[in-house]
């Protein structure tokens, strides 16, 4: 639920920003841009954190080396945040992001009692 709040205050603050005359705030998409960026930095600390063993044990068993897909993803989400900052690939980054949003590993996470 975290990371929703960090999406929609940013996005929020963002607006005000725009409101208050700041011109790159000025559009919705530029705040949205940046709300999501700042989700996928939150999402991607947790790779590195105290829930880091939540996340590999969210890992499919059939997947090897659970451990380091978690850091590759986590890095992943990193790189996410930077290309919807990022002009020129921003369109790329938009459309990868749902892949991190996969249902298997949300059917895991229930699976293995890990909120």
């Amino acid at each position: 639920m975290i990371p929703f709040f960090v999406l929609t205050g940013a996005f929020i603050v963002c607006r005000a920003l725009g409101w208050a005359g700041v011109e790159f705030f000025a559009a919705w998409q530029n705040c949205l841009r940046v709300a999501v960026a700042a989700m996928f930095l939150l999402t991607a600390s947790a790779h590195w954190g105290k829930r880091r063993g939540d996340l590999v044990r969210m890992v499919p068993p059939a997947f090897p080396r659970p451990d380091l897909l978690v850091t590759l993803t986590g890095l992943a989400e990193i790189v996410g945040a930077i290309g919807m900052l990022w002009t020129p690939v921003t369109r790329a980054a938009s459309l990868g992001w749902p892949f991190f949003w996969s249902p298997s590993f949300r059917r895991m996470s229930t699976r293995h009692d890990i909120s």
